[in-house]
């Protein structure tokens, strides 16, 4: 009997620790490139992705409450308030603005047509008349990206990422950037 309690103690750690390796995340830093190693495989970033924040908003910050959660949006930034700073952030897909940016292109993909402002795709909502924060569209060519993208190196291949979407360089008529996929936080 006890010798089974002991079995069965041993196969329930076994589990725990086996689930949990694959979980992890490892990261690596070192002062030329940092290498995230995760479940889904290693992405080398060639430089640190910049995290930009600021003291105060402009006085005309419009403050969008989404799932509880009040962001700052102003001239196409939006912002999250942390330890007495606002951060930049990528707002997630769903949140509403009223009126695009200024240089947002049109991006057909397929039937759908999309509008790409920073590094954020939006939808028009014909009901309300509202633009709507949407999920990147795999196959989407965009001209530029924000200068705050890094390069990223996957399975020795090349990339830019930006939010947490993964670009490859693609030359249609000029150099474009196109939209392959989401990296897993």
């Amino acid at each position: 009997m006890k010798a089974k309690h002991i079995v069965f103690i041993l196969i329930i750690v076994f589990l725990g620790v086996a689930s949990s390796s694959y979980a992890q995340r490892r990261v690596i830093n070192t002062p030329r490139r940092t290498v995230v190693q995760g479940p889904r495989g290693t992405v080398v970033y060639k430089k640190r992705p910049v995290v930009r924040s600021v003291r105060r908003l402009h006085r005309n910050a419009v403050v969008i409450r989404y799932r509880n959660v009040p962001y700052h949006y102003y001239g196409g930034v939006f912002y999250v308030a942390r330890n007495g700073v606002y951060v930049q952030t990528a707002p997630p897909a769903g949140i509403r603005i009223a009126a695009l940016p200024a240089g947002y292109m049109r991006v057909v993909v397929g039937p759908s047509v999309f509008f790409y402002a920073g590094g954020i795709f939006y939808t028009l909502d014909e009901a309300s008349k509202e633009y709507v924060v949407a999920d990147p569209p795999v196959g989407a060519v965009v001209n530029q990206l924000p200068s705050d993208a890094v390069e990223i190196e996957i399975d020795g291949k090349p990339f830019m990422e930006y939010n947490d979407i993964i670009y490859k360089q693609v030359d249609i008529e000029k150099t474009g950037y196109e939209v392959v996929g989401k990296l897993d936080s």
